[in-house]
């Protein structure tokens, strides 16, 4: 799975032998999860090495060809269930097709599913794939997936640099349990707990090594907390507050982080929505003002003809001053009436 385990990427669990108890966080479970890597594991075996779930990798959006269901998926849901472990199916985040396409991908091709089985987002960059899924894309699988299939079990897999770079309110609020990788020495031993730098409210399971067998398997270790397999109900996805810029005409971090979020889900900015813009925010910025008469570099450098055509998308949110690329307090309260829509909450 993660991008650091191009040769292995499917996700599984060590034996008992491989890492002492007293080395892992308390009453936690292990479980291995397979993929095409692990073609023809002994499932048997697994369990009897003490394991309790696996996550079979169901397909992904990494390839050109787009969405596709992994060619060993049903062979391995069934001798899992066989073996008496606990099941679950994981998607790979990609450039080739939307959230929604996927969700929908993966519930069409379900092998059987059962409530309380594990959906878990594996959000990394592999293959043909060039970027992270946002937050709002990630947000939008998940809910997706409820929407056809109702109560489920989620889990979002990250690597913990990657989770730690970017911020996961939307996500947080569908519910989906946080499936971090974090490998330390990557030596066979638990490395500590993983640092999440305050990204998401806690781990519900881990994968801290790629130094583990099954049957002589190579495989991933991981272990999952108590409640990681309870079944998620979400809530209403979180809402960004209100920029005040609407009503003083100041742009602050509440204004950029509306911004960021706008540019996140139609204009490909793909950095933190930190309320800090930069470089990646002013590029996507400038992407978007194409429909406002801006003809310049996408180069991240904003100047009179990024914020000339600004104020020609101000124009249509109240903003009656002369367009001349210099924003003042008027300019930026039209543009934060655009923000502050309620469709880009």
């Amino acid at each position: 799975m993660l991008a650091q385990t191009l040769v292995a990427a499917a996700i599984a669990v060590a034996t008992p032998t491989a890492v002492p108890s007293a080395a892992l966080p308390p009453d936690v479970v292990t479980g291995i999860d397979v993929s095409t890597w692990q073609a023809g594991i002994d499932f048997a075996r697994a369990r009897a090495d003490g394991h309790e779930f696996v996550i079979v990798k169901a397909g992904g959006s990494q390839l050109r060809e787009g969405p596709y269901t992994s060619p060993h998926y049903a062979t391995q849901v069934t001798g899992a269930r066989a073996a008496g472990l606990r099941v679950g199916h994981y998607w790979v985040t990609g450039d080739f097709s939307t959230p929604g396409q996927a969700a929908d991908h993966l519930v069409n091709n379900l092998v059987d599913y059962r409530r309380g089985d594990v959906i878990a987002l594996d959000n990394e960059i592999l293959d043909d794939s060039t970027r992270l899924w946002t937050d709002a894309e990630v947000a939008a699988f998940f809910t997706r997936v409820h929407d056809r299939i109702g109560d489920h079990v989620p889990w979002l897999y990250m690597s913990s640099s990657a989770l730690r770079a970017g911020s996961w309110p939307r996500t947080i609020a569908t519910g989906a349990k946080l499936w971090v990788a974090s490998w330390g020495a990557n030596n066979g031993s638990y490395p500590g707990e993983p640092n999440l730098g305050g990204a998401y409210p806690g781990w519900s399971a881990h994968q801290y090594t790629s130094q583990g067998t099954v049957g002589g398997l190579r495989v991933d270790l991981n272990v999952a907390r108590p409640g990681a397999f309870d079944v998620v109900t979400p809530g209403e996805p979180a809402k960004l507050p209100k920029t005040t810029t609407e009503t003083d005409g100041v742009p602050g971090p509440v204004f950029w982080q509306r911004a960021q979020h706008w540019l996140s889900l139609e204009w490909s900015y793909t950095g933190p929505i930190d309320g800090a813009p930069g470089q990646y925010t002013y590029m996507a910025l400038q992407r978007a003002m194409r429909g406002y008469g801006y003809t310049g570099p996408v180069d991240g450098v904003p100047g009179v003809n990024t914020w000339s055509a600004v104020q020609r998308l101000g124009a249509q949110w109240g903003y009656t001053g002369p367009v001349d690329g210099v924003m003042g307090p008027n300019s930026w309260r039209a543009f934060a009436r655009f923000l502050n829509q309620d469709v880009y909450d």
